[in-house]
């Protein structure tokens, strides 16, 4: 194992016996820094926590308030946009996996049109106002417009 004139020899091997005992004696010092040390590690996390912990749930509200606000918005722009669209597609999916549950649907529906038509003495679309049942000319809502915005501090 010898190295020729321009190159050294390499280290011996480690001693398996002393690297686990240099192992065990590190760990162990560290162990013992570690519970000497925990007083005042938890004293200052205690001081942070009291400085710095209301603020950041007032930091949590606002980001969680503000998460939910763009989830309803968004949810709301989708449904406005696609709302027709998607019932009609519910229908067709209906129609396709289960004809006769989507036929049994459908007579349930005509059955409770025709009990509203005896109850009331008009048909449930006649009761629907007409600017309604047509949905021509109804301005698009904003239904975020009343709903108070929570500053950014």
């Amino acid at each position: 194992m010898g190295g020729g004139p321009s190159i050294p020899a390499p280290p011996p091997p480690p001693n398996p016996l002393e690297a686990a005992r240099a192992n065990d004696i590190f760990y162990r010092s560290s162990l013992e820094t570690y519970i000497q040390k925990q007083p005042d590690i938890a004293a200052l996390e205690e001081r942070l926590r009291e400085r710095y912990s209301p603020r950041q749930r007032e930091l949590e509200r606002q980001m969680s308030a503000l998460d939910l606000q763009a989830a309803a918005q968004a949810g709301l722009q989708v449904e406005r946009e696609l709302g027709p669209q998607r019932s009609l597609e519910t229908l067709r999916r209906q129609f396709e996996l289960a004809p006769e549950a989507f036929a049994a649907q459908r007579g349930l529906g005509q059955q409770a049109a025709v009990q509203f038509a005896r109850l009331y003495g008009q048909s449930p679309m006649g009761a629907v106002p007409p600017d309604i049942s047509r949905g021509a000319g109804i301005p698009p809502i904003d239904y975020l417009s009343q709903a108070r915005q929570t500053p950014i501090i």
